[in-house]
């Protein structure tokens, strides 16, 4: 029991359906103060956490197997079985992983591992979808955001969290935009009205974020509010929280479907206008230990992203860096793109700095038939389109998501990112070694898939490589584009060695992209707007 001046309040836990438990016991007689317990709310407002791409488990359509299982690596046994998943994709080539990870055959798969920190019953975790999820990276935040928002006042008074840091001016944060003021005792206590229960926001990140917005809204209006509805609970609207790619979805949510069940959004290092590192794995595979699982070279990467829309859809788009060329073409070389067009210049381009040269159009399609069983199914089926056709499908499918979504944010948003001088991202991204005579005068001679490539020019033979990242931001996401949603939102935080404010530096520190809900400072923006939005709700 806590001691709360002159009444008892008992201690507690949560039943099977998470609803809070009170747990009393005997006093010494000369006690004579109440026994309080605080009624619970019958008002809720559900939390749904949409995360990044590669952030959501997946399993086959056909055999119910799973096909994707991003690996944990906060303990032992997680470890050790992030290992065992690089040993398996360690022998799975490009025609192999193609086949598993096909938009068209893959759904979310809510059998994964997590943890609820023990702030819900594991059982109703599970109902809740955390199981979707990557655990280590996102089951932590979505346990610290029931705690806390759920924690907001006892006894009419703010909790200690509440009362000191979650009092702090957002402007100490990083906020960029202006006219954000600390919580007010008033905005508390309007949110405390409110329970605060968070759910997984999973979605097919194969398929286009257009397509899983609408999922989204599905699993909302289908799973989500009539779960309450059949309990006699009131809960009208949902906030999104998101991760990178996840904010895209919720954009999609709110601008392309004009989702109206919505109280408010908050993007976590959202690519805005995308991001150059997709050119990158394109053309070079990813780096590190990861890439045994996420690709080692351009033709693991290319057989998946050519044909997931969603992945494509992270490309720059015309707007990036407020539309500034970013694909450096050799030294001192021409830099792309010119007209503003990304699509046509670099996408569609079949030249040697194209996405998919037409050297590398044998990635497209790595398990395509054979010419005889080609020859076969056409007689049969009719004329398939060829690799490079349902890739330029694709591209024009971002190109029309990438201007639909253009700065179009709903209202009310908040944002966060990282811009950090030690957490380097491709912001523009370089072919370096050598000076051309021009770009479209050279013949490709040999290129290894790994970022190297050797070109004839017409005064020799001309060696290039892709340059390492030399922009601030998360070590994925740039600083230009996590920061893009500033002018259209409510509030922006930016955090960082080049943040400003007390907290948004925290020792001249940046976060990493995948792990940024790891760092207290993301945390404290999730959980201030999630109270910012609650002041919209009027069903308590």
């Amino acid at each position: 029991m806590e001691e709360k001046q002159d009444v008892v309040l008992p201690s507690g836990d949560w039943d099977e359906d998470g609803r809070p438990v009170a747990r009393a016991r005997l006093t010494q007689v000369k006690d004579k103060r109440d026994k309080v317990v605080e009624a619970d709310t019958d008002a809720v407002i559900p939390v749904i956490f949409l995360p990044g791409i590669m952030g959501t488990n997946l399993k086959s359509k056909i055999t119910g197997d799973p096909v994707w299982r991003p690996p944990n690596t906060d303990g032992v046994g997680a470890v050790l079985g992030a290992i065992g998943q690089m040993f398996v994709f360690l022998f799975r080539g490009a025609a192999t992983r193609q086949r598993l990870l096909n938009p068209l055959t893959s759904e979310v798969d809510d059998r994964g591992p997590l943890d609820a920190e023990d702030v819900i019953p594991e059982a109703l975790a599970r109902e809740r979808g955390w199981g979707q999820l990557m655990r280590s990276a996102y089951n932590p935040v979505m346990a610290e955001m029931h705690r806390k928002l759920n924690d907001l006042m006892s006894a009419g008074k703010l909790q200690p969290w509440w009362a000191e840091d979650g009092a702090r001016a957002p402007a100490e944060y990083g906020e960029m935009v202006g006219g954000n003021p600390a919580l007010t005792l008033e905005q508390a206590k309007h949110a405390a009205h409110y329970r605060f229960e968070v759910w997984s926001g999973g979605y097919n990140w194969l398929q286009s974020n257009r397509s899983s917005a609408q999922d989204i809204i599905e699993r909302i209006d289908k799973v989500v509010l009539p779960y309450y509805a059949a309990r006699g609970i009131r809960a009208e609207k949902v906030v999104l929280v998101t991760h990178s790619m996840g904010g895209l979805v919720s954009r999609a949510v709110s601008q392309l479907h004009n989702y109206g069940k919505l109280l408010g959004i908050s993007h976590g290092v959202m690519p805005a206008t995308g991001a150059a590192a997709t050119y990158h794995h394109c053309r070079a595979g990813y780096t590190g230990a990861s890439s045994i699982i996420l690709g080692r070279n351009a033709g693991e990467v290319v057989a998946i992203l050519a044909k997931s829309p969603g992945g494509l859809e992270l490309l720059p788009a015309a707007d990036y860096n407020e539309g500034k060329a970013w694909l450096q073409l050799g030294d001192e070389g021409a830099r792309l793109p010119v007209g503003g067009d990304p699509y046509n210049e670099i996408y569609l381009n079949t030249k040697w700095y194209g996405l998919v040269p037409e050297g590398n159009t044998e990635l497209l399609d790595p398990s395509a038939p054979t010419a005889a069983a080609a020859s076969a199914r056409e007689e049969e089926d009719g004329p398939a389109l060829t690799p490079r056709t349902g890739f330029q499908i694709n591209i024009e499918g971002v190109r029309d998501f990438h201007k639909d979504i253009m700065r179009k944010y709903h209202k009310p948003t908040f944002a966060h990112y990282g811009d950090d001088a030690k957490q380097l991202a491709w912001g523009s991204l370089g072919w370096s070694g050598g000076r051309m005579t021009g770009a479209d005068s050279v013949t490709p001679v040999s290129d290894n898939r790994n970022g190297k490539i050797k070109l004839q020019d017409p005064v020799g033979v001309i060696k290039l490589e892709i340059a390492d990242p030399a922009d601030p931001g998360d070590g994925t996401v740039p600083a230009c584009s996590g920061a893009a949603p500033k002018a259209e939102v409510t509030g922006c935080f930016r955090q960082g060695s080049f943040g400003t404010g007390q907290y948004a530096l925290k020792g001249k520190k940046g976060y990493d992209h995948q792990g940024s809900y790891n760092d207290e400072r993301t945390r404290w923006a999730t959980l201030y707007a999630a109270v910012r939005f609650a002041q919209g709700a009027d069903w308590a």
